[in-house]
Order: structure tokens, then C-alpha cells, then sequence
């Protein structure tokens, strides 16, 4: 996936030549895709300041909807106002980390909640002002779960939160550190951020007459890592929505009922390691299923049986 798709397309799409010795003879079909994207488990953000909320975009949502409240037009508060990142709004005690750094000689350095925002990230003044009895640091605090019902009239924020709390997130704060986030969790905020970018552009496309917007390729690793059977539910749900949107999506997976729900299988093997690498059966899951030479054909049978009823 690494060494030869993801290449052979990023190439074909810049209409670059491959380099002096490529990995792969031909390809066909770049012209119907319009980007390749690999969605890993690496890191969305590598510093406190980087979160959920920050990654996916709401939180500029979130900074406008409060900048209009009468409140703040009152005060003359702009977006920019509940930005942590930012003066006049945030916290100058910690900088809007919500966190100062204790210098302690022979332990290591700890963070404590900063003295004067009390980890809300905000001076006071932003504080003051609330949005259905909740100001900007309060919300930031609030989990997806219950952002999403918080936001629920609001339908351009409550539409992501939705899709986060569909791939089984829902748990995370909105504010909560990217640096805290596993790898499994930030490829399901990646999977959520590339979903709604699909949709977006598709609405967009919409609204232009003959214009029919071209899919993406995404390639995806091992999603399934770590997740509970129901969160591995939720996760295709999002895959499928990907489909619908008009993008392939390329998985490598062991898990069988990912592969069962899958478009097309690719069983690679016989064996791990130095004896597999070839293709042992390719089709519909069905298909490999009732393969002989697969050695997955036998678990995907009962996997198959069991969603059949």
C-alpha cells in the first residue's frame, strides 16, 4: 500500500514520471480520483494547543458562534477573542495552555492546573460570556457525546459531532490534549475530518450544474486496532460512508467483519512473513469465502452465516 499504490497514484495525479527504479509496471484508473490520502495512527497534534475540536475545524465554529452572541457584540469581542492561542482572550498567567509548568530539581517537570483560569484556558472576561448557560472554556471541557446534544440546534457543528461519536469517540473532550490521544483515535478523528471534507465537497459540486465531483482514494491501516466489537460497528458505518460519498477506500485488515462488509477482497498468503505475498483469492467476500487454497476462506464462511441470520 505504502510502497507501490499510494506512490503510483500520488505520481499519475502530479503527472510526474515515476522515479528511476518504481515498484510497479502500469496503472489505470488515476484519472478517476482526485487525491490519495493514507490515514494512519500518527499523531494529529503534538503539542496541548492541538485538539479534537482545533483538528476537525469546529472550534472555529464553535469561536464564531460565540462571537455573535449579543454579548459579544455588545463588548466587541471577534472570533479571535475565544481563541486560546490568542491575546486578549486566553489566560496571559498560563498563555491559554490551561496548564503551568513546575520546575522541580531532581524530579521530572509536572504540569498543575493554572492558579488563575483553573485549566479553563480563558481570562475572565471571555468567561463572562455564555452561550445556553455555558461559556467557551466550559463547552471546550464538555465530552462529543455531550457536545453533540449541547450543539444540537446548531446543524454545522452537530453534523461532525455526530460522525465522532458514530466511530466511537464519543468519550473524548473536545479540548483534551492531542498528545493524549492514541493511535487508534486519532485515525478515527482523521477518518471523521476526511469525511466531512467529502461532504462539503460534494455539496459544493452539487450546486454546479454537470459537474460531477471525482472520489478520493484513501488507504487505511489496521483500523480496527483496540476497538470494542460495537465501536468496530460503528467504524464500518463510517467506511461505508466514505463509499457513498464516491471514494475507494483501501483497507489492509485482519479483522473478519470488516472484511465481510468489504466491496471487494484481496487474501494475500498462504502463509505469513517470507511464505505469503501472493494472491491467493480476490472477489466479493462471498466469492473468497468459498475458496479452497484460502486459509481465511473457512472464518469468513461463519462470519458471513452469522450476519446472513
Amino acid at each position: 500500500m505504502r510502497g507501490v499504490l499510494q506512490p503510483a497514484v500520488s505520481a499519475a495525479l502530479a503527472g510526474k514520471k515515476p522515479g528511476v527504479r518504481p515498484t510497479w509496471r502500469t496503472l489505470a484508473g488515476a484519472e478517476n480520483l482526485d487525491a490519495v490520502y493514507e490515514v494512519d495512527q500518527s499523531p494529529i497534534g503534538k503539542t496541548s494547543r492541538s485538539t479534537p475540536a482545533t483538528y476537525i475545524g469546529i472550534f472555529d465554529d464553535i469561536r464564531k458562534l460565540f462571537a455573535n452572541l449579543p454579548e459579544s457584540r455588545m463588548r466587541g469581542f471577534t472570533a479571535s477573542r475565544f481563541s486560546f492561542n490568542t491575546e486578549g482572550g486566553r489566560c496571559e498567567a498560563c498563555k491559554g495552555n490551561g496548564q503551568q509548568k513546575l520546575e522541580m530539581a531532581f524530579l521530572p517537570t509536572s504540569w498543575l492546573p493554572c492558579d488563575e483560569c483553573h485549566g479553563l484556558r480563558y481570562n475572565s472576561a471571555t468567561l463572562e460570556v455564555e452561550y445556553n448557560g455555558k461559556n467557551i472554556g466550559q463547552v471546550m471541557r464538555l465530552t462529543i457525546d455531550e457536545a453533540a446534544a449541547f450543539f444540537s440546534p446548531v446543524p454545522s457543528i452537530a453534523r461532525t459531532l455526530r460522525l465522532l461519536v458514530e466511530t466511537g469517540v464519543g468519550y473524548l473532550q473536545l479540548g483534551q490534549p492531542s498528545p493524549t490521544l492514541s493511535g487508534g483515535e486519532a485515525q478515527r478523528i482523521k477518518l471523521v475530518t476526511e469525511l466531512t471534507r467529502g461532504l462539503g465537497r460534494s455539496e459544493r459540486m452539487r450546486l454546479r450544474q454537470n459537474q460531477i465531483p471525482r472520489g478520493s482514494l484513501y488507504l487505511i491501516e489496521e483500523p480496527t486496532i483496540g476497538l470494542h466489537p460495537q465501536d468496530v460497528r460503528r467504524l464500518i458505518h463510517v467506511l461505508h460512508r466514505l463509499v457513498d460519498e464516491g471514494h475507494t477506500v483501501v483497507v489492509i485488515e485482519h479483522n473478519l467483519d470488516v472484511a465481510a462488509e468489504a466491496d471487494w477482497l484481496l487474501d494475500i498468503g498462504p502463509e505469513a512473513g517470507d511464505g505469503g505475498g501472493e494472491l491467493v483469492a480476490e472477489g466479493t467476500p462471498e466469492v473468497v469465502a468459498r475458496v479452497a487454497e484460502s486459509r481465511t476462506a473457512p472464518f469468513l464462511r461463519d462470519v458471513l452465516a452469522a450476519s446472513a441470520g
